[in-house]
């Protein structure tokens, strides 16, 4: 019984980083299309992907959106293209900041039944303990500690 619901909730932790990969992809898409970043289809399944790769896939993702709005610059804004490229560097960053700060936290808290605030903390002392790793199974860890306790300490067992 015990086992069934700590694989659920890993099961559901890794549903969740789809979603994460999925919306961060789209957002990705619709901003970069928006301030008219080229090749913009490309660049948001990249940043999807590297969604998933935590902390370094993001950054990974960013480098050829600026390489791209460096050398072609913005289909819609008429901005100097060293500009267009710090502006991609702001919309990556900001992006980064909200899924960080609202999306994952409220997204992954629900798959696994855990309070966004909650699973905001949770990432960031794992995040300064353990570094990456913390980061990345935070929230999955603390979730399978809360099912093992209260198996242990609150369920009546025959």
């Amino acid at each position: 019984m015990l086992l069934k619901r700590i694989i659920k909730i890993w099961i559901n932790y890794l549903k969740s980083q789809l979603v994460l990969m999925v919306l961060i992809g789209a957002i990705t898409y619709i901003v970069g299309k928006i301030v008219g970043l080229p090749d913009i289809l490309i660049l948001s399944i990249v940043a999807g992907v590297g969604e998933g790769i935590v902390q370094v896939g993001p950054i990974v993702a960013t480098i050829p959106a600026v390489v791209i709005a460096y050398i072609k610059g913005s289909t819609v804004l008429s901005v100097e293209n060293w500009v267009f490229a710090l502006m991609i560097i702001a919309i990556y960053i900001l992006i980064q900041m909200f899924e960080n700060y609202i999306l994952k936290p409220k997204i992954v808290g629900d798959a696994v039944d855990m309070h966004p605030l909650l699973s905001l903390v949770g990432m960031t002392i794992f995040g300064m303990l353990l570094g990456i790793p913390g980061l990345l199974f935070a929230i999955p860890v603390m979730a399978t500690a809360r099912e093992v306790i209260h198996y242990f300490f609150y369920e009546e067992r025959k």
